[in-house]
């Protein structure tokens, strides 16, 4: 399946991450990502937080990038404050501080880079993989001893694209 993605730049204004968070979702959904109740509300709320961490603390606009490989949905925030997010101690009077908790125990991984203009924040969710139409050839096929423990990991060409995406900075080292 090649990868789907979209880039949208978000404006502070009023509603603006409300309407950032349907279109996430909605771009899952027109990728073939069966949504039920629960993993709308988990890609939603990891949106939301992300966009308002960055509308809240960073100046200008907020580039919003959002990307599936197979069953992994990348929710990448860029913005123009070098600041790293950090978790708060919260207690029960505070309205904030919450945000990077809740991405924590909502998504599969999550982290921020340095950029050249600030920094960007990401999270992966995993999800249902999208119906692929593709044929392929039975599990297994054309390997001898398949199914049968390597001892190694090994990864796949998209896992591989996403391990690019979220460590930049390791893989421009490559010849």
């Amino acid at each position: 399946m090649p990868s789907l993605q979209i880039r949208f730049v978000l404006e502070p204004t009023p509603g603006a991450v409300r309407r950032a968070r349907h279109r996430v979702a909605a771009a899952a959904e027109a990728w073939g990502v069966p949504l039920d109740e629960d993993l709308r509300f988990r890609i939603e709320v990891v949106t939301s937080e992300l966009l308002t961490n960055a509308l809240r603390h960073a100046p200008g606009p907020t580039e919003v990038e959002v990307s599936l490989e197979r069953d992994l949905l990348l929710v990448s925030v860029h913005d123009g404050s070098p600041v790293m997010p950090t978790a708060c101690a919260t207690d029960g009077e505070r309205e904030g501080g919450r945000g990077l908790a809740l991405v924590e125990g909502l998504c599969l991984l999550h982290g921020a880079d340095r950029t050249a203009d600030g920094k960007r924040c990401w999270a992966v969710v995993p999800v249902p993989a999208p119906v692929d139409r593709t044929p392929r050839a039975p599990a297994g096929a054309g390997r001898a001893g398949a199914g049968e423990p390597t001892g190694r990991w090994s990864i796949t060409p998209d896992g591989l694209e996403l391990l690019k995406r979220l460590l930049p900075a390791v893989y421009a080292l490559e010849p």
